[in-house]
């Protein structure tokens, strides 16, 4: 189906005649009336009323055909917008930060392959807590971030894409370690070993336990580390139990570890992209962001 024949046919309904289409489209009537009689030699129906009036009434079929016209040349015109963007993420530099998790087992091997494909562009990525990557986003300091915890700050976007699990990590040789599931109650007299304020892991596990009624034991609480591999290898070392998530927990090499879930406490959580809606205006962000929407799936 020609698509200069679809918009010569929107003009004639826009513009009412086909006098005023030929005008609107800067061609003579002779090949406005040419076109029409073409579009409808293809499809095998009339799309105009012949008549005296000299009002451009459309059929059934040509209501139909008038709709599929409209759908089809706004959805090339986003295809055409999204292809500029492509052509223009040649170069430039992309400057993410993310929260442990995400930023030291996801984003490491999406950044890769991203500069597989756009080798001139530059990528820094800042790992820090949760609560500064969105300090940064706010500031402008960085164009996307990566988290996981929600963020309940106004003004940032989260698209949460991939599933995650806290689990908690325990020495080999526990008492619990033979174990799939321990009650939140046991932990009372347990060394726990958190994550700093500000870290998504320790904000998941105090929202999940609220969620159910529980909260930690603070007066159990024996260390507060900064980071996920910090918090394993103290657990490896007997000195408490810590909550980590299922991911960092999996990747440790020879998984010397024990990992049990709470009763009664749902402790999953999703990996959340974070922007600035207003950064989407940028090619080299909107295309990332739409990058890693195709590759960042459960």
């Amino acid at each position: 189906m020609n698509l200069d024949y679809l918009r010569t046919l929107i003009s004639i309904v826009e513009e009412g005649s086909l006098s005023a289409a030929a005008r609107a489209r800067r061609i003579s009537q002779p090949a406005v009336t040419k076109q029409l009689q073409r579009l409808e030699a293809d499809l095998g129906l009339s799309l105009l009323v012949r008549g005296p009036r000299r009002r451009a009434d459309l059929t059934p079929a040509g209501e139909r055909v008038v709709a599929f016209a409209r759908q089809t040349l706004a959805r090339l015109e986003d295809l055409e917008q999204e292809l500029g963007a492509l052509k223009d993420v040649g170069r430039g530099t992309l400057v993410l930060a993310a929260s442990t998790i995400p930023g030291e087992y996801l984003l490491p091997a999406l950044l890769a392959e991203f500069r597989r494909q756009y080798p001139a562009v530059k990528v820094e990525l800042a790992i820090t807590d949760t609560d500064e990557v969105a300090e940064k986003l706010l500031a402008d300091e960085v164009d996307v971030g990566m988290v996981g915890s929600h963020l309940r700050r106004p003004g940032l976007r989260l698209e949460c894409l991939l599933g995650d699990e806290i689990v908690l990590a325990v020495p080999p040789g526990h008492a619990f370690a033979r174990r799939k599931r321990v009650g939140v109650e046991e932990l009372r007299g347990q060394p726990l070993i958190l994550r700093e304020e500000g870290s998504g892991t320790r904000r998941s596990v105090e929202d999940s336990l609220a969620a159910a009624g529980f909260d930690l034991p603070q007066e159990d609480v024996a260390l507060i580390l900064g980071s996920t591999q910090a918090v394993l290898r103290a657990v490896e070392q007997g000195l408490g139990l810590g909550f980590v998530s299922a991911r960092a927990a999996a990747a440790r090499d020879g998984h010397t570890l024990a990992c049990v879930g709470l009763d009664g406490v749902d402790l999953s959580r999703k990996l959340c992209l974070a922007y600035l809606p207003q950064r989407l205006g940028d090619p080299l962000v909107a295309h990332f962001l739409e990058f890693a929407r195709r590759r960042l799936v459960d």
